[in-house]
């Protein structure tokens, strides 16, 4: 924190005294001059609190209009007048003059020395320059561990904005979003106007303006002469030089990651696509066999795929949340670019999995996805073409997660759920609810269900009810009786399969 004139008022022993301008002691100083030229402008940089007695000032009220006018142009935060014999108070047209130029005019009193002052001024100018170095240096320690994360972009945002309580922007050359603080994506559109001004200029340049009423800085990240992406950051206080010092430090961590990573981590990514794309076109112990080769890794067990994506904007996003899920990561999962602005996801069947995927979209901009039931290794082409059928049919489905179930209705269902269609399913499977309402604890319904979700294999359906299969047949033919329908008809099971998901709906 800067030294303020309020901070010198309150330290006694310097002796000061407020005489006009208590509305300014906020105003921070850089330096006490101590000068009895008429003119001392000449000496001053901006922001010196300036001393004198007074000895070499013209009693005249016009020469101290004037000389509180050069203070003022010159940049000076205070005027300190010594108290004297020969000015025992401070001239009255001094004080007015120093008022009306809104220039803070302090007293000092008569045993108060300036050397004390000025000695005051620089050991607290040193002492805040230390604390400035201090936190420079270890504000950019951190961002070196940072730099060793494994998603390097996020870590640094997280690091940098926490360091200078600003929000920060990394983006691709393109001007799409790679990470970012969630005040940041606020200002993202505005920021992008003057991406091209950075572009395709010198690639040492910056550009400082304001957004939203904060100080931003924009900063272009060069790889071998070419800007491959940007840094913003922006806050409501400017930023110092030590700040800026820091902000130059995450800049050359992102560029080092450009340049470090670009190449191992395209050759990385099109490993796991490999892999994956073997397995879903149903091969899985080869799939396994070249992933202990080229060192992707394999998930165990009965397998889910996903299919998650967003707008090409958000692509890199999506692809660098999933790649660094702590989540998927200790499940063991697969993750690879499908297409543009499409992830797929080869993950094991565990407890939370679906929450994981939920979670993942939730943080990504108008993420949507599909993800299969499990499945063993060798029903993944299947599941994946239930999976990308279900996914293309839900396109507005943004920050959901659908589970792919099955693909013979789910492009149809989402036309069909209204009112009207639903009244029909209700009246048409009705006899299966005054049936269970006897004596009969038979839930035929749910038979029913059973039956078609096995497309109707006695054995299965049986089994999955716990049930004897003469049993289920005798069920199915009460199934028949209460809807006067023939159960072996392909049409009628359509039809009946349909009403039992519209109805589940209600």
């Amino acid at each position: 924190m800067s030294l303020t004139l309020q901070a010198l008022v309150n330290k006694r022993e310097l002796g000061l005294s407020v005489r006009t301008g208590a509305e300014h002691l906020h105003r921070g100083v850089k330096w006490a001059l101590v000068s009895e030229h008429p003119d001392p402008s000449v000496f001053l940089e901006g922001g010196e609190f300036v001393l004198t007695t007074g000895s070499r000032l013209s009693p005249d009220a016009s020469e101290h209009r004037r000389y509180v006018s050069r203070l003022v142009e010159a940049g000076a935060v205070a005027l300190g007048f010594g108290l004297s014999g020969q000015y025992p108070a401070v001239p009255d047209d001094l004080a007015e003059a120093a008022h009306q130029a809104s220039l803070p005019l302090l007293s000092v009193s008569e045993d108060a020395a300036f050397a004390d002052i000025s000695r005051y001024v620089g050991n607290c100018l040193v002492d805040e320059q230390q604390r400035a170095l201090t936190f420079a240096v270890a504000a950019q320690r951190d961002l070196a561990r940072a730099a060793l994360s494994p998603s390097v972009a996020r870590a640094i945002v997280s690091r940098l904005a926490k360091a200078l309580r600003c929000w920060v922007l990394v983006l691709d050359q393109e001007g799409d979003l790679r990470a970012g603080t969630a005040v940041g994506r606020m200002h993202l559109p505005r920021v992008r106007i003057d991406l091209a001004r950075l572009r395709d200029g010198d690639t040492g340049r910056s550009l400082s303006m304001t957004v939203g009423g904060d100080s931003v800085i924009l900063m272009p990240l060069a790889v071998g002469g070419r800007v491959r992406g940007f840094l913003a950051v922006g806050r409501s206080l400017s930023f110092t030089a030590s700040d800026q010092a820091i902000i130059i430090t995450a800049v050359s961590l992102l560029c080092a990651d450009l340049q470090g990573r670009g190449g191992a981590l395209h050759l990385a990514r099109q490993h796991r696509l490999a892999v994956v794309k073997i397995a879903i076109e149903g091969e899985p112990a080869l799939a396994e066999s070249i992933s202990t080769v080229l060192e992707t890794g394999w998930p165990e067990g009965r397998l889910r795929v996903a299919l998650l994506g967003v707008p090409v904007r958000h692509e890199l996003e999506l692809l660098e949340c999933a790649e660094n899920d702590h989540a998927l990561l200790s499940l063991g999962a697969l993750v690879a670019v499908w297409d543009k602005g499409r992830v797929v996801v080869l993950l094991p069947q565990a407890e939370g999995d679906i929450r994981t995927l939920e979670s993942l979209l939730r943080q990504v901009p108008y993420a949507r996805g599909a993800v299969s039931e499990p499945a063993p290794g060798g029903e993944l082409p299947d599941a994946w073409r239930k999976v990308h059928s279900v996914f293309n049919a839900a396109p507005d489905a943004n920050r959901k997660l659908v589970v792919a179930g099955d693909v013979a209705t789910m492009g149809l269902m989402r036309h069909l759920m209204n009112p009207e269609a639903r009244a029909w399913a209700e009246t048409l499977l009705q006899p299966l609810t005054d049936s269970g309402n006897g004596k009969s604890k038979i839930d035929l319904r749910h038979t029913l269900w059973t039956f078609l979700a096995h497309n109707g294999q006695v054995d299965a359906s049986a089994s999955a009810l716990g049930i004897h299969r003469h049993t289920l047949r005798y069920r199915m033919t009460k199934v028949a009786e209460a809807l006067e329908c023939d159960i072996d008809d392909p049409a009628t099971r359509s039809e009946l399969w349909f009403a039992l998901q519209l109805d589940d709906q209600v």
